[in-house]
């Protein structure tokens, strides 16, 4: 009696498997012809059967399907290409060479999806969301060591761009050891490299306070990006917080004399040299006019090397603008009587003059930087901003009023 039993249930397993195959062939016929609410109905009931779910073929139709299904507007809400992935991840790890070409096709276009995905959720700050599609566009492009897409060039950059996405996802969500590996790929493979890759990794290792690793990158990034204000400043900041200020003077002396016409190492002597003669505290040293004197040195030492620098106009005229600054505080704190009228027509002097002196670098920083003004971007937008500032200013203080509203109302134009 048990095999009778045994050979029913036999018989009625076979039936009911040739079912759920028949519902895939339907499921297959139907995005064929793109009838894919049939479809979708048919590779469900299809899947429903824990048997055929795990066959190559009901995965590839599930894929397939619904991949597909991520383009119709009614079924986009709820982003059928997670489940296509699911399913083609499955049928390449069981079978990898299984319809290849088709198989192929579906990949590609769920690493379209899912990088779109998670550039939305990025963008809205949907941080885990954005890093769970990003590792999704990852993983196909690194299936078969990046060998199987390959001839999808344009994915290179979009893993890439992902990896990016989920270090910045990690990093905004305060995850910072998990930002780090992903950081050091988009490093590694210098597709989308830029200055803000290390700004953020210098400053994931200075929140794990990692000094070695955050100065050794520091010195990488120095080399790479030259002229950024923000590496700079770390780089400073390193300095100043380890009690190590003369080491970097140091270092950038020894610098300028084996490359004695790099303006780039000029530049950062300048800023480093006026960075000792206003430390952020307020408390000048003792020796603060002959710092002063030696970063004036070394911005026109560079910017003889480098006369239409923007960056190096701009710091350089920044440093007697802010001294004029600085006069101007006193002469406002002073009082009414003949004593103070006195002093306060000698600081107004001494006050000119500096803004005098800052004028020119300031122009000639807005002359270069204006003429692509629609196409500035980090750094150099910031130092447009700041020359358009320092320059309404110093207009004003000099009654160039037209001038003065000018500089103002390209400021606020791209505020």
């Amino acid at each position: 009696m048990k095999k009778v039993i045994l050979m029913i249930a036999a018989v009625g397993a076979t039936y009911q498997g040739m079912a759920q195959d028949k519902y895939v062939v339907s499921a297959l016929t139907a995005y064929n012809s793109k009838n894919y609410d049939e479809a979708k109905a048919e590779i469900d009931k299809a899947m429903a059967s824990p048997e055929t779910k795990e066959k190559p073929k009901a995965l590839y139709a599930k894929a397939a399907v619904y991949s597909a299904l991520q383009e119709i507007e009614k079924y986009k809400a709820d982003e059928p290409y997670k489940e296509s992935l699911q399913a083609v991840f499955k049928l390449v790890e069981l079978k990898p060479d299984y319809e290849r070409s088709s198989v192929d096709q579906v990949l590609y276009r769920g690493a379209v999806f899912a990088y779109n995905d998670g550039i939305k959720n990025f963008n809205d700050k949907k941080y885990p969301q954005a890093i769970d599609a990003m590792k999704s566009v990852v993983k196909i492009v690194d299936l078969e060591n990046g060998k199987r897409l390959a001839k999808y060039k344009m994915l290179d950059t979009n893993a890439a761009d992902a990896n990016l996405i989920i270090a910045n996802s990690a990093y905004y969500a305060g995850n910072y050891a998990d930002a780090i590996p992903y950081l050091l790929k988009v490093k590694k493979s210098g597709i989308v490299m830029n200055a803000s890759v290390y700004e953020v990794l210098i400053d994931v290792y200075n929140r794990q306070k990692d000094n070695p690793s955050a100065l050794a990158t520091i010195e990488e990034a120095r080399k790479a990006y030259p002229s950024d204000v923000t590496l700079r400043n770390y780089e400073l900041n390193y300095y100043i917080q380890t009690g190590k200020m003369e080491d970097l003077v140091k270092k950038l002396e020894d610098a300028s004399r084996a490359e004695p016409n790099n303006s780039d190492i000029q530049f950062n002597i300048a800023t480093t040299y006026l960075t000792l003669s206003s430390p952020k505290d307020g408390k000048k040293p003792a020796n603060a006019t002959d710092y002063m004197t030696k970063s004036e040195n070394a911005f026109q030492s560079a910017l003889k090397m480098a006369p239409d620098n923007a960056a190096f106009n701009y710091n350089f005229g920044a440093l007697y603008f802010n001294q004029a600054t600085d006069v101007n505080d006193q002469m406002n704190a002073l009082g009414s009587t003949a004593a103070d009228m006195k002093k306060y027509d000698e600081l107004k002097l001494k006050r000119d003059g500096f803004f005098n002196k800052a004028l020119p670098y300031l122009e000639k920083s807005y002359t270069v930087l204006s003429a692509q003004a629609g196409d500035l971007k980090g750094e150099d937008m910031r130092t447009y901003k700041g020359t358009l500032m320092a320059l309404s200013k110093v207009y004003a203080v000099q009654s160039k009023l037209d001038k003065a509203t000018d500089m103002n109302k390209k400021y606020d134009a791209i505020k």
